[in-house]
């Protein structure tokens, strides 16, 4: 009996980390800029990622696919749209020198009067890219850097990987309780025995 609610218990953790995963979701839509935006200088500036061939969505840090992407970068202050603006699509290295590393993808400087910057890149493979904007006065007296961090591909294994983790966690908390309690009722049955 006891098995069996240790086993509905796991489920029910289950099946409550899908709905926080489902809540995470919607809470994402209003934090979006937030999360989606980095400094450059003293400016801000976002980051959007769309899929038209898997769906209608904008993502964020987290591209769903491989597949034919567009990134749009937005500067929202005025500072940047009269600065020359580059963009560099990068693997994230894993010793953190991003800069060394070849270009995925590559947008030559150039004024971005509307603020608004469009990317087309075709992602072939699954796994950590950088985004790395470089944006430079025309006199070259100012120049701002940024980096966003982003994944293709891989946020349903990080969805599968934490309900993984939560199922032996409950189960291995069951099963200490289970071995607890049962070991208490046995050592009872013994002293009984003995008295």
């Amino acid at each position: 009996m006891r098995l069996l609610l240790i086993l509905l218990a796991a489920i029910g953790l289950i099946a409550r980390a899908d709905a926080q995963a489902v809540r995470r979701d919607s809470a994402k839509a209003f934090q979006k800029v937030r999360e989606c935006a980095t400094q450059m200088g003293p400016n801000i500036i976002t980051f959007s990622f769309y899929q038209p061939t898997q769906s209608r969505s904008q993502f964020c840090e987290d591209i769903p696919e491989t597949g034919p992407t567009t990134i749009v970068v937005d500067t929202m202050q005025d500072e940047l749209r009269d600065m020359m603006v580059e963009i560099r699509i990068v693997e994230a290295d894993p010793k953190g020198d991003d800069e060394a590393a070849p270009n995925e993808a590559y947008l030559p400087p150039a004024q971005f009067q509307t603020g608004v910057i469009q990317l087309e890149h075709d992602f072939r493979k699954k796994g950590d890219y950088v985004a790395l904007v470089r944006a430079r006065s025309e006199d070259g007296r100012k120049e701002y850097n940024a980096r966003f961090a982003f994944s293709v591909g891989e946020e349903f294994l990080r969805a599968w990987s934490a309900v993984a983790i939560a199922t032996v966690v409950t189960l291995a908390l069951g099963a200490g309780w289970y071995a607890h309690a049962f070991g208490k009722r046995t050592s009872k049955k013994n002293k009984l025995r003995h008295a």
